[in-house]
């Protein structure tokens, strides 16, 4: 039998090589920031899906979830994302895929807490979750009232906040369930 067999030096360090690129492609482009939150990572969001090296090892495919299909901003992350994991691979041969994919569909539980405590302190966005329900990022108030389905950006809704008086964006739908969590 003729080529390489598995536990020869060369396949086991393609293999190794695979995974190193892999990993440093996951670390790159997890640092990569969302175009509307600067200060918020497309990992934080809960975007980035998984990085995947072809079993030939001439492509990595970055799969990513948009919290909105429609989002103006999706051309704008793949060309981020594209460029972060060609930076990541330089001096390897290999192509980069970056696709958005609808499966798993994205939902504002996929948000890291921290991302949620940050957009609440520099946005004064809320984010109402199957976790966690909306409050006010200005006063904490629970008792937000809809206003509209349709915010400054289609992924938004308005409500108000009766107690300081002010409108609230909201990332996630006013039908979502609210789930308790047992600790």
């Amino acid at each position: 039998m003729n080529g390489p067999r598995i536990g020869d030096a060369s396949v086991v360090a393609a293999v190794r090589d695979s995974a190193a690129i892999e990993a440093a492609v996951r670390e790159s482009v997890s640092l990569v920031c969302d175009p509307e939150y600067p200060e918020v990572t497309i990992a934080e969001l809960g975007i980035l899906e998984q990085v995947l090296f072809s079993d030939d090892g001439s492509t990595v495919r970055i799969e990513l979830v948009p919290t909105m299909l429609g989002c103006p901003a999706l051309d704008l992350i793949a060309r981020d994302v594209t460029a972060v994991a060609r930076s990541a691979c330089a001096g390897v041969d290999v192509a980069i895929e970056v696709e958005f994919v609808a499966d798993p569909a994205w939902t504002p539980d996929r948000i890291a807490p921290s991302a949620v405590g940050l957009l609440a302190r520099e946005y004064s966005i809320a984010v109402r979750s199957t976790r966690t329900e909306a409050t006010c990022p200005i006063c904490g108030n629970e008792a937000l009232e809809h206003r509209s389905d349709f915010g400054p950006t289609p992924c938004r809704s308005v409500e108000w906040c009766p107690k300081c008086r002010n409108p609230v964006e909201v990332v996630g739908r006013a039908d979502l369930p609210l789930r308790k969590v047992s600790a």
